[in-house]
């Protein structure tokens, strides 16, 4: 039995939905060429019957069947489109939200095992812009070296216990003397560096 217009593209973008949870899925070259393949079989029959309806001698309007072909595969040639952009779109914002992740480095090779060559090579040229831009912004957590990255905190206020001494920090609300076995009620903005740094522990 041959294979339905369209039921590759539909196993691409049904893979697309199973894998949307997954850290990077591998990229199915075979799927992706097998819809590239019948995108060209498809616009190569259109053009054949477009060519045969302009050598004939009968209207248009009297070869109904002719033009519904035409339009099936022109239809199905923009639903396959669609999901190539749609699974590559897909994989192309994991890649983005990756090059800002804390842990990539932790499984890097497993993430280029799964990628295409031109993912790699987007990754790598995107991952190098982020790096640039972070180092413009140093005094800012941007995520990575265990920061919390761009997720704003939820609370306020949180209370920390003082792991080393600190010694006196001025803050809006007074001074503050970290000193090592204190537990402290603390704004959260006020102290997020000396707990990068070793210094506090955020006590949940």
């Amino acid at each position: 039995m041959s294979t339905m217009y369209g039921e590759t593209s539909y196993k691409l973008a049904k893979e697309a939905k199973r894998t949307s949870d997954m850290l990077i899925s591998t990229y199915n070259d075979d799927l992706v060429q097998s819809v590239c393949r019948e995108i060209r079989m498809l616009n190569a029959r259109a053009g054949a019957s477009l060519r045969e309806m302009r050598n004939s001698d009968n209207s248009p309007l009297n070869v109904p069947s002719q033009i519904t072909q035409i339009m099936l595969h022109h239809l199905t040639i923009k639903r396959n489109k669609r999901i190539l952009f749609a699974y590559h779109h897909q994989r192309l914002e994991k890649l983005k939200e990756l090059s800002w992740s804390v842990g990539r480095q932790n499984q890097e090779r497993k993430i280029k095992e799964a990628l295409s060559k031109e993912e790699n090579d987007f990754l790598e040229r995107y991952g190098d812009l982020v790096s640039d831009y972070k180092s413009h912004f140093l005094d800012i957590d941007l995520g990575g070296n265990g920061g919390v990255g761009l997720d704003p905190p939820l609370d306020l206020f949180i209370e920390v216990r003082v792991l080393r001494d600190a010694g006196k920090i001025n803050t809006e609300y007074g001074e503050l003397n970290l000193t090592k076995g204190n537990q402290e009620f603390v704004r959260r903005s006020d102290v997020e560096t000396l707990i990068k740094a070793g210094y506090l522990k955020h006590i949940a």
